[in-house]
């Protein structure tokens, strides 16, 4: 059983690629119905073994699109907290890819684990990610980590014409530390 092998079964169960998910999606939610969860998720936890022997870009890049469509369970990203020993060059490669569903939960986990220039990593993701969920996530993170910095930046999204990213900004300002 391989990662490569269970995204493959994943991606014909879904009619879908890695390229067309992000627009085809919707919702998403309809990802939980898929009936290979359990073996994805063993698949995932093997990659998580092999990254910790040797970091390999390719398996990476599986781990992310695995990730991805994991969003709603968020168990490899429970797996990738608790089982990835370096954990930044996967977060990089997490927030550099082309799926938002798997750059938000590294900004989830870079709120959630001390990793080498997370802040930096927050703060890039907020600056340059165009997806308001991103975004979002990201600067909830940020808070968590330096609540300062992300009331500076939330001052910028309370007049946002995205409600959801409104109340976060001012949530965030109007928090006390």
């Amino acid at each position: 059983m391989t990662l490569e092998t269970e995204l493959a079964k994943f991606w014909e169960w879904a009619n879908m690629t890695p390229d067309t998910y992000n627009e085809e999606r919707g919702l998403g939610d309809w990802e939980a119905e898929y009936p290979g969860w359990e073996e994805l998720h063993k698949a995932a936890a093997e990659a998580l073994e092999q990254l910790n022997t040797e970091f390999n870009h390719d398996l990476a890049q599986l781990l992310v699109y695995a990730l991805a469509i994991d969003n709603e369970s968020g168990t490899i990203l429970q797996q990738v907290n608790e089982k990835l020993e370096n954990k930044l060059r996967f977060v990089k490669k997490a927030i550099n890819s082309d799926q938002p569903q798997a750059r938000w939960q590294a900004a989830e986990l870079l709120g959630n684990t001390a990793v080498e220039d997370r802040e930096k990593l927050l703060v890039n993701l907020i600056n340059r990610d165009k997806d308001k969920y991103v975004i979002r996530r990201a600067l909830m993170s940020l808070d968590r980590v330096n609540h300062t910095k992300a009331a500076e930046f939330a001052k910028s999204y309370v007049k946002d014409p995205d409600p959801f990213m409104k109340l976060v900004a001012k949530e965030i300002i109007k928090k006390k530390v």
